[in-house]
C-alpha cells in the first residue's frame, strides 16, 4: 500500500474505510489507483458517472453511495443510477464507462465485416484464414459454411448446398496438396531461418542444440502451412464460418447491435439478438437502447431504389486496381459517395453522373440519403465524411480487402460482394500440381450460384456465394499521416504479397501527386520476399527464446 501523502488532503479515511477500499482499489489512500472491476461487477461505470456531480473522489463516492455498512456492493444503486443517466438524461458518454468481452462464433465472413465496420469502442480479433484451414466437417458431416434458412427454403436452396459442398471439397483437397507442394518445393534441409537473435540464418543441418532444432522444425511447419493457407484461401466463400472475439464499450456494443438489427440479412439480425441476450447478463443498462432502426432500414431501401434509377449505365470492367482519385469539388465528391455503396459504378463514373444531375435530382439524392430524421442520434452515412485530402478507390480481391479493412478509423465505403468483377489470376502453384482446372471449377460454381441467388433473392443474399478471390470495389479516405501508417505497415515483409503490392502502388501514386510528403515515408518496403511468413515465424521463435524460462 502506498505511503505517499495526498497532495490535497480534503479528509482522511478511517482504518475501517481503508480496509473496505482495499478490496476495490489498488491504492486506497492514494490519488492514483486502479479499480478492481471484477469485484465491483458493473458498479465502476456508475461510480464514474457520478464524477461530474459528486464533490468527492471515486473512493469517497464508492463508500458513500455504492457499498453498504459491511462493505458489500449495492448493485441496485448502480442499476438505478445508470438507468437514470442513460435513459432519462440521455448522457451517451456514460455508455463508454463499462465494457464487455463478446465472442461471436460460427458466423459468416460476410457478417464479420458488418461487425468490424464499427470504428470506435470495439476492438475485434478474428480467426485468420492465413493460419487456419477450413477443411474440417462438423459432427454432422457438414462443411463449415452458413446455411441461411431464407436461401435454403428458396428455389436455389438445393443448388446452394450442392455448390457449397463441392467448393469446400475442392478447397480442402487443394489446401492439403498445397502443403505437400510447398514442402517438396522447399525441403526442410534447404531452407534457412534465423532462429536466434545472436546468429545469422542457418540450415537445419547446422544446428546442434536440441531446443534450436525443435524451434527450426516448428518454424518450418508453420511456414509451409501458412504458404498453403495463403494460396488456397482465394477459394473460400464469404459464407465460410469463422470466429470473432471483441472487447467493446457499452455504447459501441449498442451501436453495433442497432446496425445488425436493422440489416437486410437474417444472419445479422440473429447475431444482434443473440449478442443482446448475452450482453444483458453483464451490462444490461448500457445496451438497453439497442433495437431495430426504421430510419436505417428506410434509408437502405430508398437508396437502393434511387441508385437503380440513377445508375443505369454499365459499370467499368475491370476498372483500376488502385487509383488515387483526382481532387474535385466537395459537393460532387459527396454526391458520388452517397451512391457508391448502393450501385456497381466506379467513383469516376459516379462523379461524372453527379455533375450531370439536375437540381431536383440532387435534392432528391441528398434528402434520400439523409432520411427522415426524428432525433439527433439518427445520423446518415459516411458519404458526408467526403473531402479527405486523399481518397483511394480499390478493385482487389475480398482477401485483400479483409486485411486492409482493419484500418477501421479511415472512412471506408464498399460495394456489395459480387462475382461480376474479375477473379484473381489462378496461382501458379495450382498449375504446377495440375489442379488449375479444379480451382476454375470452384470459381465457376461460385459465379453460377451468385447469379442464381441474386435472381431469386437479390444481391445482398447473393454475397454469401462470392469466393475470396473475386474482386471487390471500395474506397478509403485518409490524410497523409494515416496514409503513412497504412502504407508503411502493410508493405512490411510479413504481409501477404497481394496486399503488399496494392499498398506499394498506393505509395507510387502518392509520390506522383505529393512527392515531398511521400518521400518522407521512409519505411515503405518495395522488396520481394520469397519466405516472408517463414521469417515472421522465425522472429517469433527469437522472441520466445528471450522469455524467462
Amino acid at each position: 500500500m502506498s505511503t505517499l501523502t495526498r497532495r490535497f488532503a480534503e479528509e482522511e479515511f478511517t482504518p475501517e474505510e481503508l480496509q473496505i477500499l482495499s478490496g476495490f482499489v489498488s491504492n486506497p489512500n492514494g490519488e492514483v489507483f486502479v479499480v478492481y472491476d471484477e469485484k465491483l461487477s458493473g458498479l465502476t461505470g456508475a461510480i464514474y458517472a457520478r464524477y461530474s456531480r459528486a464533490s468527492g473522489g471515486f473512493s469517497r463516492t464508492l463508500l458513500k453511495e455504492f457499498v453498504d455498512e459491511a462493505g458489500q456492493p449495492k448493485a441496485s444503486k448502480a442499476d438505478d443510477l445508470i438507468r437514470r443517466v442513460l435513459v432519462a438524461f440521455g448522457d451517451d458518454s456514460v455508455g463508454e464507462l463499462e465494457g464487455a468481452h463478446l465472442s461471436l462464433e460460427n458466423i459468416s465472413n460476410l457478417a464479420t465485416k458488418e461487425i468490424e465496420d464499427r470504428r470506435i469502442g470495439l476492438s475485434p480479433i478474428e480467426q485468420s484464414s492465413r493460419y487456419v484451414t477450413y477443411d474440417q466437417k462438423d459432427i454432422h458431416g457438414r462443411w463449415r459454411y452458413l446455411r441461411d434458412e431464407t436461401i435454403l427454403n428458396s428455389r436455389v436452396g438445393a443448388q446452394y448446398i450442392a455448390s457449397m459442398d463441392e467448393i469446400f471439397s475442392i478447397y480442402a483437397d487443394l489446401s492439403a496438396k498445397m502443403e505437400v507442394y510447398f514442402r517438396e518445393r522447399f525441403p526442410i534441409e534447404e531452407v534457412e531461418y534465423q532462429i536466434r537473435s545472436d546468429r545469422p540464418k542457418q540450415r537445419l543441418g547446422e544446428l546442434t542444440d536440441e531446443g534450436e532444432i525443435k524451434d527450426f522444425k516448428r518454424t518450418y511447419k508453420m511456414d509451409m502451412h501458412t504458404r498453403a493457407c495463403d494460396t488456397a484461401r482465394i477459394l473460400l466463400p464469404a459464407a465460410t464460418l469463422t470466429n470473432v472475439g471483441l472487447f467493446g464499450l457499452g455504447r459501441a456494443h449498442q451501436y453495433m447491435m442497432t446496425h445488425l438489427y436493422s440489416h437486410a440479412l437474417p444472419e445479422m439480425r440473429r447475431i444482434a439478438a443473440e449478442a443482446h441476450a448475452e450482453l444483458n447478463k453483464v451490462i444490461p443498462r448500457y445496451v438497453e437502447r439497442a433495437a431495430e432502426s426504421k430510419y436505417f432500414i428506410d434509408i437502405r431501401t430508398n437508396m437502393f431504389r434511387l441508385a437503380t434509377e440513377l445508375c443505369s449505365q454499365d459499370p467499368e470492367m475491370p476498372g483500376h486496381k488502385v487509383q488515387l482519385l483526382p481532387d474535385i469539388d466537395l459537393p460532387t465528391h459527396t454526391l458520388a459517395q452517397m451512391l457508391f455503396r448502393y450501385c456497381e459504378l466506379t467513383s469516376e463514373q459516379l462523379r461524372e453522373l453527379a455533375q450531370g444531375l439536375t437540381p431536383e435530382q440532387r435534392r432528391q439524392l441528398i434528402r434520400t440519403y439523409h432520411g427522415q430524421r426524428e432525433n439527433r442520434r439518427e445520423r446518415p452515412g459516411r458519404a458526408l465524411e467526403a473531402g479527405y485530402p486523399l481518397t483511394y478507390e480499390f478493385q482487389a480481391d475480398f482477401g485483400i480487402y479483409r486485411d486492409l479493412h482493419r484500418h477501421r478509423m479511415l472512412t471506408q465505403e464498399r460495394q456489395l460482394l459480387s462475382t461480376r468483377l474479375d477473379f484473381v489470376e489462378i496461382p501458379q502453384a495450382f498449375h504446377d500440381i495440375g489442379e488449375a482446372a479444379a480451382a476454375k471449377r470452384a470459381v465457376q460454381l461460385s459465379h453460377e450460384l451468385y447469379e442464381a441467388i441474386r435472381g431469386e433473392l437479390g444481391p445482398e443474399f447473393a454475397q454469401y456465394a462470392v469466393l475470396f478471390g473475386f474482386n471487390l470495389r471500395w474506397t478509403m479516405g485518409m490524410n497523409l499521416r494515416e496514409a503513412m501508417h497504412l502504407i508503411e505497415l502493410r508493405t512490411g515483409p510479413q504481409g501477404h504479397p497481394s496486399y503488399r503490392r496494392v499498398c506499394q502502388e498506393m505509395h507510387r501514386q502518392l509520390m506522383a501527386r505529393y512527392p515531398e510528403f511521400a518521400a518522407e515515408m521512409k519505411f515503405v518496403d518495395y522488396n520481394d520476399y520469397t519466405s516472408a511468413r517463414g521469417e515472421s515465424e522465425a522472429r517469433q521463435r527469437r522472441k520466445e527464446a528471450q522469455l524467462p524460462s
